[in-house]
């Protein structure tokens, strides 16, 4: 998937899409919550997305381009530090 329809995608799902890092291909903002897509989806035809609440500091992966409501839902029922996520 190429960042183009990367932003479209992202833009759908209601995201305010911030392309400016350079760590990363794409950060879709929503208020505190973002959801940030790796460098490397591109070349995975199997792409995972990392849902993160800036203000609780806690993160969830998923397999799909979310709305932000939804990706409230996960994060405050599945959401874990980073930290968290690190451990066996």
């Amino acid at each position: 998937m190429d960042k183009e329809t990367l932003d479209q995608e992202l833009a759908r799902a209601g995201w305010e899409v911030d392309g400016s890092f350079s760590e990363h291909l794409i950060i879709g903002n929503a208020g505190d919550l973002c959801v940030i897509v790796p460098g490397w989806v591109g070349l995975n035809e199997d792409p995972v997305y990392e849902l993160y609440d800036v203000e609780r500091d806690v993160s969830y992966w998923v397999r799909e381009v979310l709305t932000p409501q939804k990706a409230a839902e996960l994060l405050q029922e599945y959401g874990k530090s980073p930290e968290e996520w690190d451990q066996p």
